[in-house]
């Protein structure tokens, strides 16, 4: 029987996918890349195990992460390794090693020195949590968000912390609920006021990778939509201008 020899690709492959999923939960589009090859001008090539960069506020930031599937712990020598490739492709690298058997006594000195994180498989998250992240992010409403452009009401769980159950706030017109998409948070916390089961509800944010899921979910039907671009009148009342998806999609999405 011939024993399957360990390349360390699957390894490599879960790191990328732990890295992509957390970096995009938000919709940015950052791609993580693996066994990515950076040719120098003077012909030297050095292999990345895992890689990304993205640019924020003008800043390229880039990392570079190294992943060893071994059964035993990292050596000093694979991090001053590590250190030596990524300076030579950039010096605005940063370094991080995710080592699957911790590491060998000494080591944290020489990475802290080189400004290289490290990180156990224990330190990733596990495909449950990201799964139940991206649900948050993606389907759930979080305190904190800004409107890009709208407010919504939802259900909250926690009111202390403004966790939200992912219902909508959607009061019946013309045979179907309708969540009122507020274009102003005032707006919002006016007509929030006047409700006789406030307590149960948060206004919160729709930034576009929301409202991007919110079209979608009113794509399948059975919802309407209604943008509300005054304040409530003095009992609560509102008026909503019902709006198509296509509508949304053509003149709210950027």
């Amino acid at each position: 029987m011939y024993s399957k020899t360990n390349t360390g690709k699957d390894f490599e492959s879960y790191v990328q996918y732990v890295y992509s999923t957390l970096l995009n939960l938000r919709g940015e589009k950052t791609q993580v890349s693996r066994r990515t090859t950076f040719k120098l001008p003077a012909g030297d090539s050095y292999e990345i195990d895992v890689y990304y960069e993205f640019i924020k506020v003008g800043i390229r930031h880039r990392v570079a992460i190294e992943c060893k599937d071994w059964r035993r712990p990292v050596d000093q020598g694979k991090i001053l390794e590590f250190h030596q490739k990524i300076k030579n492709i950039g010096h605005d690298i940063v370094g991080i090693v995710v080592s699957r058997s911790g590491y060998q006594a000494g080591v944290e000195k020489v990475a802290a020195r080189h400004n290289i994180s490290l990180l156990t498989a224990d330190d990733l998250p596990s495909l449950p949590e990201l799964v139940g992240r991206q649900i948050i992010s993606s389907a759930l409403h979080e305190p904190d968000l800004i409107g890009e452009p709208f407010w919504v009401i939802a259900e909250c769980s926690d009111k202390l912390n403004k966790h939200s159950t992912g219902n909508y706030h959607a009061p019946p017109a013309n045979g179907l609920p309708t969540i009122p998409l507020f274009i102003s948070k005032r707006y919002a916390e006016i007509y929030l006021s006047k409700l006789k089961d406030r307590e149960l509800w948060s206004v919160y944010g729709v930034p576009q990778y929301k409202l991007r899921i919110l079209i979608g979910f009113a794509k399948g039907g059975g919802i309407n939509l209604a943008i509300v671009y005054a304040p409530p009148e003095s009992n609560g009342a509102i008026s909503a201008v019902r709006v198509s998806v296509n509508e949304l999609e053509r003149n709210f999405m950027v």
